[in-house]
């Protein structure tokens, strides 16, 4: 008899609602009872004024220029000329017309797969430190050598997990095939349907078994082949995310990663190695109002695009010199859906931080999807400054669900009273995906574009608002849900209050936004 493995499927309480009504993120609280932004009760409100452009950096894994949802919508640099292969503004890249792609090379080759930051720190202090005599060491070098000892360990731990995550995918696809096989024969024919696995005989007791397994999988959305592809994806981390010898940057770019200022590489494909992260970004700040597709936050945008995430994590010199060119380029507001547990150069965010806040560029960033608390654990990058104080032009976005209940937080959600500003929708949200297609998407990468978006539609309609104070805008006018008490976290059922999770307390709303403007005549 089949021996099968135990698998435990957690169905967390992810609203369906927002299933059943398609764009909820641009609802209203009181007039739809939904907890989206109110994004068409503002354009309503709105529908006599004029609007300016506004410019919104991207900074993501690119974007697909050919999106039917996203013509018209990307920022164009009319101080280049297109194709000429000349640095007709002399900023260092070739032919940016739409951005600028950090990840790849003059001769048109990119970075896919890459380490992740916690690979590299291990690779770098491993080669200082392997055999070194922990005794002969004082000063800088016995701290450096206790960071490595800590980075070692969260490295092998690291490894030890995605060993184990390989062993117990490939149980499962073992058990998927051997119940498959039973189930042919039972059926005696190569397919069968959801609805005859519930009517197995319960006299069968053994294929019945058989059945109810194969439809726990089914209802978790994995099947032989997804499984099949599950298995080689995580055998293929630890062959390069997890690998101290894979260097495909130093093949490719052949820069210096510690060194800002080598900082002329890269080329103009920002539409490059599938980049469906950054379309889905794009979309839900600027889709059009085209009766096609969806509808993003903002009208009156132009997204420039800004490729620095590969498969695997960021450089931190890649986003510094993205949110540069951004500054550079005159971007008003700067969307970061990323983050990632270590930092091997916090100092080259910051230098670039503080450059935008200078300029008065508004970084959007998303909080994580970690359920947890970044006011303890840090997602880098945290939007604070080496001396401990945060940027001024940093918001950091949570996700929140559709419905005013207990579970209006998503449960994958990061939060914290210091270190994250607001939520926003991030659960079931309608995005652009490659192809000019159409997907739900959930996540903090989700709600951050959401506020981008918010932000652009106020710096459109009030242009002489600075990134300061649309942040406090944004935080103090913020809906605040009726419930009081919400669930937290994906483990756990601890409940907690809004006020103790955020700045603000509430979830992120443009009408609501509007209102506070003209109330306090800014």
């Amino acid at each position: 008899m089949i021996k099968f493995f135990l698998l435990i499927f957690i169905f967390f309480p992810i609203d369906s609602f927002a299933q059943i009504i398609p764009g909820w993120q641009h609802l209203d609280p009181d007039k739809d009872s939904v907890l989206g932004v109110s994004t068409y009760r503002a354009y309503e409100y709105l529908k006599s004024r004029k609007s300016k452009p506004v410019i919104v950096a991207v900074i993501d894994n690119g974007a697909e220029l050919t999106h039917q949802d996203l013509q018209g919508q990307f920022w164009i640099n009319v101080n280049e000329i297109e194709g000429n292969g000349i640095d007709d503004d002399k900023n260092g890249y070739i032919d940016d017309i739409h951005g600028w792609n950090f990840l790849g090379n003059s001769k048109g080759q990119n970075i896919g797969r890459e380490t992740k930051e916690l690979t590299r720190i291990y690779a770098d202090l491993n080669n200082k430190f392997e055999h070194i005599d922990k005794d002969k060491l004082t000063g800088n070098e016995l701290k450096d050598f206790e960071k490595y000892q800590k980075v070692r360990q969260a490295y092998l731990e690291s490894v030890k997990q995605k060993k184990n995550e390989i062993s117990l995918y490939q149980n499962i696809l073992l058990n998927c095939m051997e119940a498959d096989r039973i189930l042919k024969e039972y059926f005696k024919k190569d397919n069968y349907t959801e609805s005859e696995l519930i009517a197995i005989s319960k006299n069968d007791v053994h294929v019945l078994a058989v059945g109810n397994y194969m439809l726990n999988i089914l209802k978790s959305d994995l099947s032989i082949s997804k499984l099949e592809g599950i298995v080689e994806k995580n055998k293929l981390d630890l062959e390069t995310r997890l690998n101290p010898e894979f260097n495909v940057r130093r093949e490719i770019i052949g820069d210096n990663p510690d060194d800002l200022n080598d900082c002329k590489y890269g080329n103009n494909q920002v539409n490059t190695q599938g980049p469906y992260h950054g379309t889905g970004i794009a979309g839900t700040i600027g889709a059009l109002y085209n009766g096609i597709g969806i509808d993003g936050i903002a009208k009156n945008v132009k997204l420039m695009i800004l490729r620095v995430l590969p498969n695997g994590d960021e450089r931190d010199k890649d986003v510094a010199l993205a949110i540069l060119y951004a500054v550079n380029n005159h971007a008003e507001i700067i969307n970061c859906s990323f983050g990632k547990p270590w930092s091997a150069h916090p100092e080259f965010v910051e230098y670039a931080m503080r450059k935008a806040e200078k300029a008065g560029v508004l970084i959007v960033h998303a909080s994580g999807n970690e359920g947890q608390n970044n006011d303890s654990i840090a997602t880098y990058p945290t939007g604070y400054y080496a001396d401990g104080t945060r940027a001024k032009n940093w918001i950091n976005v949570g996700a929140s669900q559709s419905k005013d209940n207990e579970n209006l937080v998503a449960p994958f959600s990061n939060y914290g009273i210091k270190s994250v500003d607001i939520f926003a929708p991030g659960v079931d949200i309608n995005s652009c995906i490659l192809g000019s297609k159409y997907e739900l998407a959930s996540g903090t990468s989700v709600s951050a574009p959401v506020v981008s978006g918010i932000a652009a539609v106020l710096k459109s309609y009030y242009p002489k608002l600075t990134a300061t104070q649309i942040k406090e805008i944004i935080i103090h006018s913020a809906y605040i849900p009726n419930t009081k008490e919400i669930y937290l976290g994906e483990q756990t059922k601890k409940k907690t209050k809004m006020n103790f999770i955020s700045v603000s307390g509430g979830i992120a709303n443009l009408y609501k936004a509007i209102l506070y403007i003209e109330a306090k005549k800014y």
